[in-house]
């Protein structure tokens, strides 16, 4: 049993192309059945575009979580994953996001590629939705001294990522987990609101054992920046924000404090880009989301208290878990 949690917030307009993707899926010309082989859950964050009326409306067998208001993506995965595990039937759990269309073999795919136990997620290859020539995510990997980001992002496809292979961790745009990952790892830091935490979470799950494998063969086509726009800034101010809290939570003591400096100036640099380039609106953005990372810097020291509490992990090793390509 997968069931499919889709975090939504006015994203309306790209619901239907996902459901009937979902609804789609097939096995040897034999279609998954939802509510037997699958469920979906979607965790709408307080839209104001008609969203619930039209689920329920036009697609009954979808289960709904209804919330107050945007919690952003973190809490709203976490409480379709927290709703999914309470069902002993549920083996694996999808992240998707509301803008992503699937092909129709894509259940079958991702989960082929749980090809040992030390397995604990899947990532996809992720397209262009507009423009299917072009890679929108092929994994996301994490610089030791820089800033995560999505392998291939832009790349035109010439079948340069098609080789299934372990990477660092998979984008949760599009991503299958075993229920036991989250059991045992835990959920998404609701602190993050969203961006990074998908990279937040794969760091922790590779220190606790589980790996991470990319099947290429697993497609969906992805409209990045569909639900937020990143001309705001908000996107800006939320990724200095948590990637404090990404390295004080995970880091070891000795590599943190070893590469603070580098960590500094790269800041230095990003923010002179901005500024010096005609952004001051990104300036600005980038430069509070940094103090408001510094403000949350009390929360992640007890996180990372808690986490260093249960792993026992070595700069050598942890080192080796930045592999980068």
């Amino acid at each position: 049993m997968i069931s499919v949690v889709i975090p939504t917030y006015n994203g309306l307009e790209h619901l239907q192309s996902c459901f009937d993707s979902l609804l789609s899926q097939q096995v040897n010309s034999v279609h998954y059945k939802v509510k037997e082989d699958f469920r979906i859950i979607l965790v709408d964050n307080g839209s104001a575009d008609g969203t619930i009326q039209y689920v329920e409306k036009n697609y009954p067998g979808m289960e709904l979580i209804k919330l107050d208001k945007n919690y952003g993506f973190a809490k709203a995965v976490n409480d379709g994953i927290k709703l999914s595990l309470l069902d002993e039937k549920v083996t694996h759990i999808l992240l998707l996001n509301n803008d992503i269309e699937c092909r129709v073999d894509f259940f079958e795919k991702v989960l082929n590629g749980f090809i040992d136990d030390e397995i604990g997620s899947v990532a996809c290859k992720m397209i262009n939705f507009y423009d299917r020539t072009k890679i929108d995510d092929v994994g996301d990997f994490i610089k030791l001294i820089g800033s995560p980001y999505a392998r291939g992002h832009a790349e035109t496809d010439l079948g340069q990522y098609d080789n299934p292979e372990y990477i660092f961790g998979a984008c949760a745009g599009a991503a299958l987990y075993k229920r036991d990952v989250f059991e045992k790892a835990g959920y998404f830091d609701e602190d993050f609101f969203a961006y990074y935490e998908d990279v937040d979470f794969s760091l922790r799950m590779q220190m606790m054992g589980f790996k991470c494998y990319f099947n290429p063969k697993a497609v969906c086509y992805h409209k990045r920046g569909a639900t937020t726009s990143t001309k705001s800034g908000f996107q800006t101010m939320l990724c200095e924000q948590n990637l404090i809290a990404l390295r004080l939570k995970n880091y070891p003591l000795f590599t943190y404090i070893l590469l603070q400096p580098l960590f500094v100036a790269a800041r230095i640099k990003r923010y002179a880009m901005f500024l010096f380039g005609n952004e001051p609106g990104l300036f600005l953005k980038a430069l509070k989301g940094y103090f408001m990372g510094l403000k949350k810097i009390p929360g992640s020291i007890k996180k990372r208290s808690i986490l260093i509490s249960r792993i026992d992990i070595s700069d050598k090793d942890f080192k080796k878990l930045f592999r980068q390509k």
